[in-house]
């Protein structure tokens, strides 16, 4: 059963799905509708979860009526049916929703449609210029495309179950209740009112909390690793204590923007409980009057009273959960800055495979300076014979490196072409070209593989 509905989608099945929209619901909708209909299903399910949930309380309200208007020897032969299927639904119906519910929520979705973006990011991601890296932490990098898919699936799945739950419940409660008189659907009107209103309050500014605390994790962790990569350099030159500035800054950023969305999570807190406790006793009030002046049954104050906790016990849940994703929208903004970004450096649609017979390799006025107006290389030409041994000479800076970046097509010309064997290497796939040439760079820096791996 529970490989069954975890084969339903698989995590690295998919790449050619196109580059990942900029916009919040287009990037949104770019991964989830891979998965559209397990999201189908678990609003299903979530909505028949939330519909039997109703029936509880009703069926204490039907079981008090009868218990007070019928005789004990006669309860059975009267109401066996009801009460049979009353129980069918408790121990059947329910549980068989709910573990439906709790096998797509956590065998089909959670992980699978979590890696299945974080695979995709990182597919796209890992194929950006040379100078995407160049320009960025690569920890914050990693924590963006580890952050974002689980942002995008438990904001989804939140949307899905809670929301639907309390509107469902709420909903249902409130008609009930209004059919038994309409005085005991005041207190529940109110009571969505002002929780309508604490949310609309507090949930803009928990996104958007959570969108600075998220960037401020993220420079963290883009710090540290910066340490962790360069610990040689750090360690060679002896400065430990500019190093621990350097995190500690970021560090106490962080638990400024932490201390924020707590303080906010503690307001919505005490608002609820609040608001809940008034809920209680304003629905036990009404309730209790209407049965003192003969207007309702015993049987609807023992119906109104567990549907008015029942609905103050899930308003907590939901609350947090409507939080969650919004807090988890604003991770996704924040992964945003680095995953929906488009290619810099790309092939040409109909790019060819380089083939090497001779290796001639020709710079032909060759101009690039990084963007700036004044070129480190300006209109270099320069031919290179089949097995013909060049040496590069010249300062730091004067742009040896960057011949061999250009050769490589790490950045694209801003004039002029290179040809190898009279191919030019922007009219060929990066791959290809770069599968031909071999380097052996002045930096000692090896995979977290096997030394096979690296030599391979």
């Amino acid at each position: 059963m529970f490989a069954r509905f975890e084969r339903l989608l698989k995590p690295t099945g998919a790449t050619g799905q196109g580059e990942p929209p900029p916009g919040l619901t287009a990037f949104y909708w770019h991964f989830i509708r891979q998965a559209k209909g397990l999201f189908i299903a678990l609003f299903a399910a979530g909505f028949a979860v939330a519909l039997l949930d109703v029936t509880i309380p009703v069926f204490i309200g039907k079981l008090v009526t009868l218990v007070t208007k019928t005789r004990p020897e006669d309860l059975l032969s009267d109401y066996g049916w009801p009460l049979a299927g009353m129980a069918v639904v408790l121990v059947v119906l329910r549980p068989l929703a709910f573990g439906i519910q709790q096998m797509l929520m956590n065998q089909a979705i959670a992980a699978n449609v979590s890696n299945r973006i974080r695979w995709q990011s990182h597919w796209h991601v890992v194929r950006q210029s040379w100078a995407f890296f160049q320009n960025d932490f690569a920890g914050r990098i990693a924590t963006r495309v580890m952050q974002t898919g689980p942002a995008i699936r438990e904001s989804m799945v939140s949307l899905l179950t809670a929301v639907w739950f309390i509107l469902i419940s709420g909903t249902s409660s409130l008609i009930l209740l209004a059919h038994a008189d309409v005085w005991l659907a005041v207190p529940i009107m109110a009571w969505f009112a002002a929780y309508i209103v604490i949310l609309r309050f507090f949930v803009p500014r928990l996104r958007d909390q959570s969108k600075l605390m998220s960037e401020s994790r993220s420079m963290l962790t883009g710090r540290i690793v910066d340490t962790y990569t360069n610990i040689v350099t750090v360690k060679l030159f002896a400065r430990p204590k500019e190093e621990d500035g350097y995190v500690r800054e970021a560090i106490d950023h962080h638990t400024g923007r932490f201390y924020e969305q707590l303080r906010l999570n503690t307001w919505l807190s005490l608002m609820l409980i609040v608001l809940n406790a008034l809920l209680v006793t304003a629905t036990g009030a009404f309730a209790l009057t209407l049965w003192r002046f003969g207007h309702v049954e015993v049987g609807t104050v023992a119906m109104a009273l567990p549907m008015t906790i029942q609905i103050v016990s899930a308003s907590h849940w939901v609350a947090w959960q409507v939080t969650t994703i919004f807090e988890n929208i604003g991770v996704v903004q924040e992964g945003m800055l680095t995953i929906a970004r488009p290619h810099t450096l790309v092939d040409e649609p109909d790019a060819a495979t380089l083939t090497v017979a001779r290796g001639a390799v020709r710079f032909d006025g060759v101009r690039f300076g990084y963007g700036r107006q004044i070129g480190v290389i300006d209109n270099l030409t320069l031919d290179v014979a089949p097995g013909e041994k060049i040496g590069l000479v010249g300062r730091s800076g004067a742009g040896k490196s960057t011949l061999v970046n250009l050769l490589l097509r790490f950045f694209d010309l801003e004039q002029g072409r290179i040809l190898i064997d009279g191919q030019d290497i922007a009219k060929v796939t990066q791959e290809s070209l770069r599968a031909q040439i071999s380097v052996v760079t002045q930096d000692t820096s090896l995979l977290h593989r096997s030394i096979r791996d690296n030599i391979r």
